[in-house]
């Protein structure tokens, strides 16, 4: 049993905080509150009347494990998380090997993380092309469903040939059976048939560089996507959620969804919110994402997404990689993907709340409490409240963050948030009431995170 004295947490009104005790037992809140009376001989822990936040919910990364671990290890990309307060993370099933698209290919990723992992996690399924070619593929879909994945992640365009994208047809077909057994999908929108052509367009041309990329990925393609599968969720009554929405324009469509009763949500990542296309130009490949970052109007209508409600929370999509796979000489060949994970809720706290983007309770709904509703981690994860596990990160306002990416202990250690400097420092992480990390003492020895299981 440990007692945390002096937190200041967030009301959940605009910006207003209130300052608490925290009682932890096996892992749980069990009181919160003032005037708690605890016995003698329990561990005490003073917070110091730091900001205590619940801990965050990266809802969406590539950790490569097992697999394509050259890029990222589940150990290295969890401890990165953690010294970023990130307390859970949900695993893509893509871009490890097998990839998680059955039950067996489930449990052999599970195995292989088990005792890697410095935070909690939960995990995508996924449906590729290759796996409709498998006559079993509906039946993969209900087991994994039943064994406690979040949904289904499917790609409307993917550059991976061991998780190949879906044909529209096939994108129906996936769409309507996960309809009919509940089941949630995540859709990359990114419409396959405008960007292949001018790609080969472009590529056959000889140009090799950003702007050209950035040519290749217009507005067109995520909106068409995103059009397609949500008139699609909208007949079949599927629960769809959108992954890294880049553009203004996707989040309005979101909305638009919305208010027609589908059942949609979205999530943007702080590279679309940070930086444009000229920035792309001006960076090169450490800024490759697909979808691509677009422009400064984007990003500002982006940021008012999320302040209203038309985006639902933030995610990292972290996916590094060596600097010998991201600096190739060609934009195409360049691997795409940001080591973001440890940055999500640093640049959040500082470029959200501080600079008044989002009040104080809108931090928390998008850095935490939506998307454990949103993916069935709620109330286990997501709140600080009687019952809920003990999970949260304690911010001292005072200090500001540097970012290096030679220190962040990812392999990752490419970043286009070199050189910022963030307002505000995370001091302290705890998971289920241990401590994981703190800004003097770095990382817990002990990696004890373990996998969540969808509650419903």
């Amino acid at each position: 049993m440990t007692f945390f004295t002096n937190a200041r947490i967030p009301t959940m009104q605009s910006n207003k905080t209130v300052n608490v005790d925290i009682l932890v037992e096996n892992g749980k809140i069990i009181s919160l509150g003032k005037n708690i009376k605890v016995g003698e001989g329990i561990r005490i822990v003073d917070l110091h009347e730091m900001l205590v936040l619940p801990g965050g919910i990266d809802p969406h990364v590539h950790f490569n494990t097992p697999g394509f671990e050259e890029r990222e290890t589940f150990e290295a990309g969890s401890a990165f998380a953690a010294t970023g307060g990130i307390t859970t993370v949900i695993d893509m099933p893509c871009t490890s090997w097998p990839p998680v698209t059955n039950v067996a290919n489930l449990e052999n990723k599970l195995k292989a993380i088990r005792g890697q992992s410095h935070v909690d996690y939960a995990l995508w399924g996924g449906v590729s092309g290759n796996c409709l070619n498998e006559p079993d593929w509906q039946e993969n879909m209900r087991a994994l469903w039943n064994a406690g994945v979040v949904g289904f992640k499917t790609y409307a365009l993917s550059g991976m040939p061991t998780f190949t994208h879906l044909t529209p047809d096939e994108i129906k077909t996936v769409v309507e059976f996960a309809g009919s057994i509940g089941a949630l999908v995540g859709h990359h929108a990114e419409a396959a048939e405008i960007v292949q052509p001018v790609m080969a367009i472009l590529m056959a041309e000889g140009r090799i560089d950003p702007a050209a990329y950035a040519l290749s990925r217009p507005t067109e393609a995520e909106v068409v996507a995103i059009q397609r599968i949500g008139e699609l969720a909208k007949k079949s009554g599927t629960p769809l959620h959108i992954v890294h929405v880049s553009s203004g324009r996707g989040a309005e469509l979101i909305s638009e969804f919305k208010s027609q009763g589908v059942a949609i949500t979205g999530e943007t990542c702080p590279h679309y919110l940070a930086f444009s296309v000229d920035d792309l130009i001006a960076k090169g490949s450490v800024l490759k994402t697909a979808p691509v970052v677009k422009t400064k109007a984007d990003s500002e209508k982006l940021w008012q997404a999320l302040a209203t409600g038309e985006l639902d929370f933030i995610a990292s999509d972290h996916a590094p990689c060596p600097p010998e796979q991201k600096q190739t000489g060609s934009i195409w060949s360049d691997y795409g993907g940001i080591s973001g994970t440890g940055t999500l809720l640093p640049f959040l706290y500082s470029e959200g709340f501080r600079k008044g983007n989002l009040t104080l309770a809108q931090l928390v709904a998008v850095t935490s409490n939506n998307a454990a509703r949103r993916f069935g981690l709620f109330p286990r994860k997501g709140a600080l409240q009687v019952g809920s596990d003990a999970d949260f990160v304690c911010i001292n306002e005072s200090r500001n963050t540097m970012i290096h990416g030679a220190d962040f202990p990812s392999r990752g250690k490419l970043t286009p948030f070199e050189g910022f400097e963030f307002q505000g420092k995370i001091q302290a992480v705890y998971l289920r009431g241990n401590f994981v990390y703190n800004d003097v003492n770095g990382l817990a020895g002990e990696r004890s995170g373990q996998f969540i299981k969808r509650n419903h």
